[in-house]
């Protein structure tokens, strides 16, 4: 099977995922892994013919760079003593624990190549796990931690996994002194790597006037930092994840808003796209091995689920043991998990996803037992992803950790700046920098804004007095604009009429659609 009709299913799959997932409430890679599985069982399904260590770099970057615009620098320092309890020592032990049980379970297996399994399947997925803290209102801290580490765990397993993989290939044994040294020169570097591309960028990007331009640099950003933190053999992973860090710090000072907001859509529909290439590529390359004969399915689904299951419960108990001491020494709510009810569910929220897919599609096929190994880390995705992912809102409310959705977090910041900009209008008015008439009329604005923003009330009689006629003078305003549109597009029906020049005002009608919602 070619790249294009990979491309198609992974199409097909988000059709029929994404809205089935919106519907139920839940992660759409939990759906998606559902999809993965099916493929594997169409007798027309084969794999994709090409080099399996090219998926990675193809389908990692991107990703990360994504999901690292979800965190901050601010909230990964404040966390820092979690993140690297979970994303370093947790992984490593992971990698350690799962080895082992697949070296019991399989004797022939070498231990290189049970290690490059083990980090493949150690790292957890923010993506999935985000979303469901995100709808259930987890307290920030937990989402902050969540996040921290499944962005750092990526390069710490990633790195694991490339000297593993290595030495399997070359049938021989790690090396955990050179391996350590190795870390550490990857991880100094691949930051290096990050804020030296974003410091070129950021001078690139000013300098350019066109959206368009700067809008095809800033998605070859992430693929660019990649490729130049493996050819300085560095952590590519922590490349990316510096520079979107320091990106996004200045984004507003060096993006304008057209290409922020056309930056937010195309990051988006690339994540669920290449998010669902990967979940079919699996499903795949589970063609091979689900027609092998029920003994040998048998067999290898076992050592998957005795793998998944040392996983989850290594999780939860270190997480356990942290919140017993966090809550012991820590000061109460500063740092994650807090008690034993964080705990639990930040245990239960360890959920694997996209990177452990690529992770062990990138493993060559010609090593001992290679199906083995797929259905393996197929089946820590699905154990560690479905069913706590259906069953995460239960135990969040069971637990009572969840607070106020983030809706009612987002209506706080609205509201708060809707206030900042009043407080301005005064400032400028006590000045005299301004009138009376123009105060009046900067308050409409910020009225305008307010409601562009989701206000529709709040404590602050300069701005409520006047909400009722702020909502009827949108919807006006809403009514004057669709008008304005469909006049627009029978006008460029018109063959008299340069369609070049109504899409430009079209466009500019979409602005004033965004500026004003």
């Amino acid at each position: 099977m070619g790249g294009l009709e990979v491309l198609l299913l992974a199409v097909a799959a988000l059709v029929v995922a994404q809205p089935l997932a919106d519907r139920l409430d839940v992660p759409y890679p939990v759906l998606l892994t559902v999809v993965g599985v099916g493929l594997g069982f169409v007798p027309q399904a084969h794999p994709l013919v090409g080099q399996p260590e090219l998926i990675l770099p193809i389908l990692l970057p991107p990703l990360l760079y994504k999901a690292a615009g979800h965190t901050s620098l601010t909230h990964l320092r404040r966390q820092v003593a979690p993140i690297l309890t979970l994303a370093v020592a947790l992984v490593v032990v992971s990698a350690l624990v799962a080895a082992v049980v697949l070296r019991a379970l399989l004797p022939g297996t070498p231990w290189s190549l049970a290690l490059a399994v083990g980090a493949a399947c150690a790292p957890p997925d923010p993506v999935a796990a985000t979303s469901v803290a995100g709808r259930l209102g987890l307290p920030h801290q937990v989402v902050a931690v969540i996040q921290g580490e499944g962005l750092v765990n990526d390069a710490v397993a990633l790195t694991l996994l490339r000297v593993t993989v290595a030495a399997a290939v070359a049938g021989g044994t790690v090396s955990w002194s050179s391996s350590a040294r190795d870390f550490a020169l990857s991880v100094v570097g691949g930051v290096a790597v990050g804020v030296g591309i974003a410091w070129i960028a950021g001078q690139v990007l000013r300098r350019l006037p066109d959206p368009v331009i700067r809008g095809v640099i800033s998605a070859a950003l992430p693929y660019g930092a990649f490729v130049a933190a493996e050819i300085a053999t560095v952590s590519g992973v922590l490349a990316v994840l510096t520079l979107r860090l320091v990106l996004q710090r200045f984004s507003y000072t060096i993006l304008d808003v057209e290409t922020r907001t056309t930056g937010r859509s195309f990051w988006q529909t690339l994540d669920l796209l290449l998010t669902s290439v990967a979940f079919v590529l699996i499903g795949l390359e589970l063609h091979l091995v689900l027609h092998e004969g029920a003994n040998v399915l048998g067999r290898r689904l076992v050592v998957g689920l005795a793998v998944c299951a040392a996983l989850i419960l290594l999780r939860m108990v270190w997480l356990l043991l942290g919140g017993v001491l966090s809550a012991r020494w820590s000061p109460r709510g500063e740092r994650a998990p807090a008690d034993w009810r964080q705990a639990t569910v930040m245990g239960w929220a360890g959920m694997r996803g996209v990177v452990t897919v690529a992770a062990v599609l990138s493993i060559p096929r010609g090593v001992h037992d290679h199906g083995t190994l797929i259905v393996v880390g197929f089946v820590v995705v699905v154990g560690t992803l479905v069913l706590p992912g259906l069953t995460l809102p239960a135990l969040t409310r069971r637990l009572r950790v969840g607070g106020a959705r983030r809706e009612v977090a987002v209506y706080a910041i609205a509201t708060q700046v809707t206030a900042a900009m009043l407080d301005r209008v005064d400032e400028l008015r006590a000045d005299q920098a301004i009138d009376e008439a123009q105060g009046v009329r900067l308050r409409g604005i910020c009225r305008d804004l307010a409601g562009s923003l989701g206000v529709t009330d709040m404590d602050d009689p300069r701005l409520r007095r006047d909400m009722a006629q702020a909502r009827e003078g949108a919807n006006l305003r809403s009514e004057l604009l669709a008008a304005a549109q469909g006049e627009a597009l029978r006008l460029r029906q018109d063959e008299a009429v340069d369609p070049a020049a109504v899409d430009e005002v079209l466009r500019r009608i979409d602005e004033v659609l965004l500026a004003f919602g």
